[in-house]
């Protein structure tokens, strides 16, 4: 077990502490978690592709008191501090066209600060690779989430949000917890000592993570939890 080494919690939200992979009902294991984390004096830092007032309001709810990591880690929010860590936005002719091939524009993207999210108005298997090529063909990066496809400037990903986590609190890669289970969590799996996914999570998820869960959701991110912290959740 490793929980003395363990200072800080960092989750995914959709299909990390909802009830699966595509399901965005929050779960009730999902709650306890983080509360069981929180009082065994393990913060919980929420990273997610929602924009912040989601995901801030999300965690004052939740009970978390980590850092909060939106818009795919391009802004961070930590102590009434709001830190950037991309600069500007996607055109919104770049935006346009990428919506005409088949997208429809997500309601949180008037609350963004740095990203335009697109979901896919249709199941067309070369869609988003099309629309990530042009996002890439002027400068832009683009990040299918599982859910939406985020186009967003260079300097963001959830590994830049994770790096910016770790520096406001002062914690090393080597002293978190990061529990994900879409591709835009890859590097940020990758990176940390300790990393799971839930056993729904997406292949690359499953390959880049330490630890791979047998349940879906948040109930596989409790397996996490007390797979690295003996910790007992109750679901």
């Amino acid at each position: 077990m490793e929980h003395s080494r363990i200072r800080l919690a960092v989750l995914d939200i959709d299909g990390t502490l909802t009830e699966a992979h595509g399901d965005p009902r929050l779960s009730a294991c999902g709650i306890a978690l983080v509360r069981t984390l929180e009082g065994s004096g393990i913060p919980v830092a929420l990273i997610t592709g929602n924009s912040l007032p989601v995901a801030a309001g999300l965690a004052v709810y939740l009970g978390s008191t980590g850092p909060v990591a939106a818009e795919n880690g391009c802004i961070v929010f930590y102590r009434e501090r709001v830190i950037h860590v991309c600069k500007g936005k996607p055109p919104e002719d770049l935006v346009d066209i990428i919506a005409r091939m088949g997208f429809k524009r997500s309601w949180q993207n008037g609350f963004r600060f740095h990203e335009a999210a697109l979901i896919p108005g249709e199941r067309d298997p070369g869609l988003v690779a099309r629309a990530r090529r042009e996002a890439e063909s002027r400068g832009y990066t683009a990040i299918w989430s599982g859910y939406a496809l985020h186009i967003q400037p260079p300097g963001g990903g959830k590994l830049s949000g994770l790096k910016k986590i770790l520096e406001v609190v002062g914690a090393g890669y080597d002293e978190v917890l990061v529990v994900g289970d879409g591709d835009n969590d890859v590097e940020m799996l990758a990176s940390a000592r300790y990393s799971g996914c839930p056993g729904d999570a997406s292949e690359k998820a499953k390959m880049a993570a330490r630890f791979v869960a047998k349940s879906r959701g948040a109930r596989g991110t409790a397996e996490v939890v007390s797979h690295y912290t003996g910790l007992e959740v109750r679901c």
